[in-house]
């Protein structure tokens, strides 16, 4: 028989509980080993069971269940918090995910959807491991080592028009950095729907909401425990699990994470979304070099042309954008040459169209530049070309290169972002 996942419930009603009980009762997979009518009750059924699933109440006299799941996640990591509540508010998400909570159940709901969390956060409980002994990856600075003084490059992928391939262009050049033996990170900065961890075929164990209540108290064993490793060596932090908890990420989250980050990689590469919110906007601000994806197709060029006219009339920096023909092909009526006629900037890198041999490397979740096809393939070949000519470009301006800050460490001087100014954050 295969093994059940023995579940707790608390809830300060005995009626909900029996009634939640009874939802479970013909799950052939689920066993619920006990329940608890109070917070503090909850803790300490909690350290005798070792559960492995908790069916948490939101709102219980005494000690709420905010508080136990805070507690409960310190005393037993193994257990996989699921918060109930008739509350819906924003405010309440946020207060149960940063208590530690994996999910979240508006009640009342149905057998299929109490199921269907409690068989979510199972199958993606972390494997519970000392934080100490988590390693960067094989091309990563051990957890725990001493943080380098010098920082790396943090290199933001963005596209004025969605659908240009940003994810499958940031992942594949993260990819051949970390096989060129870089310590690299790759942030999915598309918070609500982030395609990073279905295109690497990982399961989203953690991800980056599980920092934002502690980044002023950053360390690498912190960060290396919520990123996840991928065979290549790559570190990864995954965008949250749920649309709406896109919300609880904040451009403040955002700033202070990239300043931490890459003082522990060389190369820090950022998928982003093409909304220009204040999130991509931060991004986009600190980002040593901006790899600008556009393709040959009129409404792409209109985008991209606009994008351009605004950081020309805000005079911003030209020298850190990189522009990046994606899915390049002969048998176009725009040709690449008329792309950077068009633009009056040179392209920098072009990447071939192969839809086929993309679509089916997601579907597989194995990166191209890890792929068998070698490098003499065109398309994995313009990968590594694309690492290549970052390691160049950054390589021959190393010592004016502004990042999030500079290389003492100290705070850095750059000037408040254009973009700040536009938008008036």
């Amino acid at each position: 028989m295969a093994e059940k996942i023995r579940v707790l419930i608390v809830d300060d009603s005995p009626e909900t509980r029996e009634n939640v009980r009874k939802l479970l009762q013909f799950e052939r997979d689920v066993e619920v080993v006990a329940q608890a009518g109070d917070g503090d009750q909850a803790i300490e059924v909690a350290k005798q069971q070792q559960p492995d699933v908790i069916l948490m109440d939101i709102n219980m006299p005494g000690r709420d269940g905010i508080s136990a799941s805070q507690a409960i996640t310190r005393a037993v990591p193994v257990a996989q918090i699921i918060i109930m509540s008739v509350q819906s508010e924003a405010d309440y998400l946020r207060r149960a995910m940063l208590a530690g909570a994996r999910d979240f159940l508006m009640k009342p709901f149905s057998a299929d959807e109490l199921m269907a969390a409690i068989r979510r956060v199972y199958d993606t409980r972390p494997t519970m491991m000392p934080m100490s002994s988590m390693a960067v990856g094989q091309a990563g600075t051990a957890a725990g080592a001493k943080s380098p003084v010098a920082q790396g490059n943090i290199i933001a992928v963005y596209s004025p028009k969605g659908g240009s391939g940003c994810t499958t262009l940031a992942i594949n050049l993260a990819v051949a950095l970390a096989s060129k033996g870089h310590k690299t990170a790759l942030i999915d900065a598309s918070l609500q729907f982030g395609d990073v961890a279905v295109t690497l075929n990982m399961r989203p164990t953690t991800s980056i909401v599980d920092l934002i209540d502690r980044v002023n108290e950053l360390d690498s064993d912190l960060v290396t425990s919520v990123m996840i490793e991928h065979d290549s060596g790559l570190r990864v932090l995954l965008a949250p699990p749920r649309p709406e908890m896109a919300e609880l990420v904040t451009a403040e989250h955002i700033d202070a994470l990239l300043k931490r980050i890459v003082q522990l990689f060389d190369y820090v590469i950022v998928d982003t979304q093409s909304a220009l919110n204040d999130v991509t906007l931060d991004v986009l601000d600190v980002a040593d070099r901006i790899l600008l994806v556009t393709q040959q197709s009129l409404s792409s060029l209109t985008n991209t042309r606009r994008f351009f006219d605004l950081i020309d009339e805000l005079n911003y920096d030209p020298s850190k954008m990189m522009l990046v023909v994606n899915r390049s092909s002969d048998k176009l009526g725009i040709s690449v040459k008329d792309v950077g006629d068009a633009l009056k900037r040179p392209v920098m890198v072009v990447v071939p169209s192969e839809e086929l041999a993309v679509t089916n490397a997601a579907d597989r979740g194995q990166p191209l530049a890890s792929s068998s096809r070698g490098r003499r393939d065109p398309l994995v070949n313009a990968f590594f070309k694309l690492a290549e000519t970052l390691e160049k470009e950054l390589s021959k301006t190393e010592d004016d290169v502004i990042a999030v800050g500079n290389k003492n460490g100290s705070p850095s001087t750059k000037k408040k972002s254009f973009f700040a100014r536009l938008f008036g954050r």
